[in-house]
């Protein structure tokens, strides 16, 4: 079945997002969302675009204004998990499955690394990965060690 979002992508999946947290307050859920920014098509909202003006490279304006509605959009999340009364003691995991295509016509993208999405290169692989459960995890932890996204499943088995 075809869905039509009726907006922006991104902004429809943390809508979706906040309407599970709401719905599943009082029981142990699963949530896993992949918001589509920033990946292609670089599209992103006239607002956004316009709030990032000191940006003059189109393209990377663009980009920047993905990126401005994925941090909006997780920070949605965030306060619907507050609103909802389950923001200590729900594990949040927030991470990439890579770094930067090199096909977005974006070549400091990755800076400093070297390479792309693809690539056994260091911006190929490196990505953010924050975990926050204030009930369990203490806040500032850090853990020098290297992880990928496939350590996931047993590092929260540890916790």
């Amino acid at each position: 079945m075809w869905k039509e979002p009726g907006g922006y992508v991104t902004d429809y999946y943390t809508d979706e997002a906040v309407k599970v947290i709401a719905a599943n307050k009082d029981r142990p859920f699963f949530l896993y969302l992949a918001h589509w920014a920033p990946h292609r098509p670089l599209q992103a909202t006239k607002a956004d675009y316009d709030a990032l003006s000191h940006i003059k490279d189109p393209r990377l304006r663009v980009y920047a204004a993905m990126i401005r509605a994925l941090d909006r959009g997780v920070g949605r999340v965030m306060e619907a998990l507050k609103v909802n009364g389950i923001d200590d003691n729900t594990l949040v995991i927030f991470t990439s499955d890579n770094g930067a295509p090199g096909y977005n016509g974006l070549p400091d993208l990755n800076k400093p690394y070297r390479g792309w999405k693809l690539t056994f290169f260091e911006g190929g692989i490196h990505v953010p990965y924050f975990m926050r459960w204030p009930a369990r995890i203490k806040p500032g932890s850090r853990l020098e060690a290297p992880v990928h996204f496939i350590d996931m499943h047993p590092m929260i088995l540890l916790i």
